[in-house]
């Protein structure tokens, strides 16, 4: 039998690593197992076979920052996946910075934010710490984003509207229609900023991006990310749509640049699209199981255009909480005024295989 020298390496290795390892290895083999993450709207799959190799290739030059002509050429990369020119792109540390970003510009210009009620908080919480006034408009009966109700709630002082397409935590969406129509009726001095972190779970006909609206009269922000198809959420890299003199304000108001493994597992991860596309069926195919098992139980849900499900659990999340933590999984966190309603991330299969399990005892305890 032959042995090559990785092998060779790392035996080597182990035995130079002795007792120590020893007991390790031992502990590890008693030790109780890790619970099952679901509540933070992460990718399990993760980045794609391109973009790993683009991290490993690039970890000797962690060093360095990445080059203006890399973050050039993934800008271009997008621009064409986007269907638009590079100047409406503005990269960041993942679409959450440029949330912030926006904030300060925000806070720079004055006025006030209008959202929904729930939403995904990054904005506003980053506004509010600025001294932007906030207005939170509940989410209708049918948990989407009340548009009505917003705009009844616009006032001379706004300055900036934000839609969060699908949304988060409820992950209901709006169709596409709806949104142009309601950004048509703003005043112009109002931005609309429409975050679609996750619009590629979306699989209602009607809901799709709205990111050609950036070339209209209106001003309009369009955020998308890599933290959620393609799996990066840990490495950080997003991306805004918005006409030119906007993104240059926008560029202007970063915090710092991406990190160069970010900059290159992104533009390798844009190309893998068999992975991109294997990765959404099986989320997807998860997400029906998740439903069709609430179903089943007569839980109601919110109908799910995310990688994620927000349903009513029939108790207090906090009793909800417990009795799945006690049986390996942690659930998603309360999100007032929704006090019985747990958001669950779709994991691996087999985590959403033992997600339904705890769930069926958590309910029928």
């Amino acid at each position: 039998m032959s042995v090559n020298r990785r092998e060779l390496l790392s035996a080597s290795a182990l035995l130079l690593a002795g007792p120590a390892l020893s007991l390790r290895l031992a502990s590890a083999r008693t030790a109780p197992a890790e619970p099952i993450v679901l509540c933070w709207n992460e990718n399990p799959y993760g980045p794609s076979p391109a973009a790993r190799a683009a991290v490993a290739r690039s970890i000797a030059e962690g060093c360095r920052y990445p080059s203006d002509a890399e973050i050039l050429d993934l800008e271009q990369a997008i621009a064409r996946h986007e269907g638009t020119d590079p100047a409406h792109i503005v990269t960041g540390s993942g679409s959450g910075e440029l949330l912030c970003a926006l904030a300060l510009l925000c806070a720079r210009e004055g006025g006030s934010v209008i959202a929904a009620e729930p939403t995904y908080l990054e904005l506003t919480d980053y506004a509010q710490g600025l001294g932007v006034a906030t207005r939170f408009v509940p989410v209708d009966a049918g948990l989407r984003h009340d548009l009505p109700a917003m705009h009844a709630a616009l006032t001379p002082a706004t300055r900036a509207v934000y839609l969060c397409n699908p949304n988060n935590p409820t992950g209901t969406a709006l169709p596409a229609g709806e949104i142009r129509a309601f950004i048509e009726s703003l005043p112009l001095q109002v931005l609309a900023i429409v975050d679609e972190a996750y619009m590629d779970f979306a699989t209602e006909a009607d809901v799709r991006s709205v990111a050609d609206l950036i070339d209209g009269e209106h001003p309009v922000v369009v955020l998308r990310t890599f933290s959620k198809l393609h799996g990066m959420a840990g490495m950080r890299m997003g991306y805004a749509l918005t006409r030119p003199p906007l993104a240059q304000r926008l560029k202007q108001a970063r915090m710092t640049t991406p990190n160069i493994l970010a900059v290159r597992a992104a533009r390798a991860s844009l190309d893998d699209r068999s992975f991109l596309s294997g990765t959404r069926a099986k989320i997807l195919a998860s997400r029906a199981r998740i439903t069709a098992e609430l179903e089943r139980l007569k839980l109601r849900y919110a109908p799910p255009q995310g990688n994620f499900v927000f349903f009513d659990t029939g108790m207090p999340l906090a009793l909800f909480t417990q009795r799945m933590k006690a049986r390996g999984v942690l659930v998603g966190r309360r999100f007032p005024p929704y006090d019985s309603w747990c958001r669950i991330t779709i994991g691996t299969e087999p985590e959403v295989k033992a997600f339904l399990a705890a769930l069926r005892a958590s309910v029928n305890a």
